[in-house]
């Protein structure tokens, strides 16, 4: 069995099911957009530091976090991509301190 399987399994369990709703309905605001003052409904438990297959990671309330379609799907993606958020302020300076940009 390969380990994007695995992954599928996980979050097509019925456990997965119950435990995403109630997450959701005790955490219902994005937690990025919380950050930059905005109050953007929660579509999607995001796993913090990613669970690559590891059951206990995977399970680790401690390593969820609620965040909107747009930044699980973006700045997220970004970030585990490109070890840092290519997201910029209204101003146009990068909001994330480890953007190349704003290292010193």
């Amino acid at each position: 069995m390969t380990q994007g399987v695995t992954h599928r399994r996980m979050y097509d369990s019925v456990r997965w099911r119950k435990a995403r709703r109630m997450w959701l309905a005790e955490h219902p605001v994005c937690a990025m957009c919380a950050m930059h003052g905005r109050t953007t409904a929660a579509t999607t438990i995001d796993h913090i530091k990613p669970h690559d297959g590891d059951y206990d990671l995977f399970w680790s309330m401690d390593n969820w976090q609620s965040l909107c379609a747009t930044c699980h799907s973006g700045i997220k993606r970004q970030q585990e991509h490109h070890g840092y958020s290519q997201a910029a302020g209204i101003d146009g300076l990068p909001l994330d301190e480890g953007h190349p940009w704003a290292r010193k």
